[in-house]
């Protein structure tokens, strides 16, 4: 756009927010949230209270807001770049991702109907895309849709589904994670029982006959083997801030080849951590960084997701993927993880979700979000769990 195309576009500089107004004075009622950086068109400038007013339309919202709480023009053109993601919406079966901006360059991955990606630039009818953080080319522009996005103002009643969505997702988390303890223990009572009764066998068959039935099996523990001790049952505070990270109890399991892990606790840990994971939904994505609220890379999600159920799987992508058994592709389920890779050397992981979906930190434009499975070609997979 050109800077007199921003002359009706208002773009928010706000040190958090700032309410949306039905009328333009601060007594009346609230509509909406705009946050900083957001997007707005201007339908008119009215005198209001304390001076100028923008009646603004953004999103669903229409109201009042201070003139002085937006820029325009020329200084939104500045920024504006910068605020808003264009993305290009693949519009065609499979699409090749080039490494130059021409037909006849190297294929890189390809690329899926229906799947976003973030354009960076534009150069002889080509976009160029960012796939994730870690892979970028070029397609051409026949085969794409693109569209610009940006942060826009909130309802109160968006607001609150928001909220509601997040509580979700940290409801869902909680769930899983105490289906994952309650299995943990069932197994545990199982054990403390098939041991106390073959301690029962061992006493019986070496004591004599006429004592048969008069030697308690477990004279401390009332029926349950003293020797054996349960894991702890934890009150699992993972989807709770402020210590959302804290591990879950794993005492007593572990799992992989030669682990001890049942299929029933399996089950519950794959369930477990794709809930787990998904509370982190939209967090920003930072190279180099590996905190699951503050910011992480791709593979600093993977490694703080597993190592909440006590999980070790390495720091980098190429680390997991050598640490991880590996499984075929098609056979991956819930919590195993995809790799994709620039040739043979692998740059990108994500946790597999179900679905045909996965779970990434992506790049620096989305953060953490949901992506097709095959968004780029998978390279290998692998799962740390069986």
């Amino acid at each position: 756009m050109a800077p007199e195309d921003y002359e009706n576009i208002a773009i928010s500089q706000v040190s958090d927010y700032v309410n949306i107004r039905q009328e333009p004075n601060t007594s009346s009622a609230i509509v909406g949230k705009i946050y900083n950086n957001c997007a707005a068109n201007i339908l008119e400038t009215v005198e209001g209270e304390g001076g100028a007013w923008y009646r603004i339309q953004s999103g669903t919202v229409s109201g009042y807001i201070k003139a002085q709480y937006f820029i325009t023009g020329a200084q939104a053109d500045a920024i504006a770049k910068e605020i808003g993601i264009e993305y290009a919406t693949i519009n065609t079966a499979a699409l090749r991702l080039r490494a130059e901006p021409n037909l006849s360059s190297d294929t890189l991955t390809m690329l899926v109907q229906g799947a976003e990606y973030v354009v960076l630039e534009e150069v002889d009818n080509f976009a160029k895309l960012s796939v994730d953080e870690d892979m970028v080319g070029y397609v051409s522009m026949d085969y794409i849709k693109t569209s610009v996005e940006f942060k826009q103002a909130v309802s109160l009643e968006e607001e609150a589904a928001q909220k509601a969505e997040e509580a979700r997702r940290v409801q869902e988390a909680q769930e899983a994670m105490q289906k994952l303890e309650e299995v943990k223990m069932v197994e545990a009572k199982e054990e403390q029982t098939q041991s106390g009764s073959q301690g029962q066998n061992s006493q019986t068959s070496a004591a004599e006959p006429e004592t048969v039935g008069t030697i308690p099996a477990n004279p401390l523990g009332e029926g349950d083997d003293p020797r054996v001790s349960a894991p702890g049952r934890q009150e699992t505070t993972a989807a709770v801030s402020p210590a959302p990270e804290t591990e879950a109890s794993t005492a007593g399991v572990s799992y992989g080849p030669g682990g001890n892990a049942s299929t029933a606790v399996v089950s519950a840990t794959r369930t477990a951590i794709v809930a787990y994971a998904k509370q982190f939904l939209g967090n920003p994505y930072v190279y180099g960084g590996s905190s699951l609220t503050e910011g992480t890379d791709c593979s600093g999600f993977v490694m703080r997701i597993f190592e909440h159920f006590g999980i070790d799987t390495g720091r980098s992508s190429r680390d997991q993927a050598v640490n991880g058994r590996e499984i075929a592709i098609d056979a991956v389920e819930p919590g195993d993880l995809l790799f994709y890779a620039s040739g043979d050397y692998i740059n990108h992981v994500a946790i597999y979700i179900g679905g045909g979906q996965v779970i990434h930190a992506a790049s620096s434009k989305t953060g953490i979000i949901i992506s097709p499975a095959n968004y780029r070609t998978p390279y290998k997979a692998a799962t740390f769990l069986d």
